[in-house]
């Protein structure tokens, strides 16, 4: 007797649960590992997605998130989206985002800030030979795109919502840039 869908999700969950369960109990690689391709993660986020992708009538799925603790405060971010819906997006509307991150300054700001919230000295020394008014014009622009946020008075924090996403996407163009050459990287 064939087993139905409903049946072979169990199976499957199963299964994913006794491999969890044999795993040791810090499965965390050593700090200077290489990244392990997704494929080796037992459980496997390529699994859902293809298994997500079957059930609907969609072409497919693009799915991203992470968890990360940094001191006492911890971050989890889990996104979905139909591979259609992003494909036939406006994709002019993230533009004005990644213009935003397309800046050497500002990228070093959201580093600054990644671990801990960091006062407007603190943040200018971290950009080194820079303005008072650039320092503030690129806090403005960052704020304004709803990336960071002031807990206090002349403080400023990657907004929550923002730390999993953007170490996405600078993870992504490390992965991108990886592909990259020798020579490219000089020019």
């Amino acid at each position: 007797m064939p087993m139905g869908l409903l049946e072979e999700r169990i199976a499957e969950l199963e299964r994913r649960v006794a491999l969890l369960e044999e795993a040791p109990a810090d499965r965390s690689p050593p700090a200077d590992a290489p990244p392990r391709p997704i494929a080796d993660v037992p459980f496997d986020l390529l699994d859902l997605i293809r298994s997500r992708a079957g059930r609907e009538a969609r072409p497919g799925t693009v799915m991203y998130g992470g968890a990360v603790t940094f001191g006492d405060r911890d971050y989890m971010w889990a996104m979905e989206h139909a591979a259609g819906e992003v494909a036939d997006s406006h994709w002019a509307r993230a533009a004005a985002l990644l213009e935003r991150l397309g800046s050497g300054p500002r990228l070093a700001l959201l580093a600054a800030l990644l671990k801990e919230p960091r006062t407007r000295r603190e943040l200018h020394e971290a950009l080194g030979e820079t303005s008072t008014g650039h320092l503030y014009h690129h806090l403005k622009d960052l704020q304004s795109a709803g990336l960071l946020i002031q807990p206090r008075r002349g403080e400023y924090a990657i907004a929550p919502h923002a730390v999993v996403p953007l170490m996405t996407i600078v993870a992504v163009a490390m992965d991108l840039g990886a592909a990259e050459s020798p020579q490219e990287e000089l020019e």
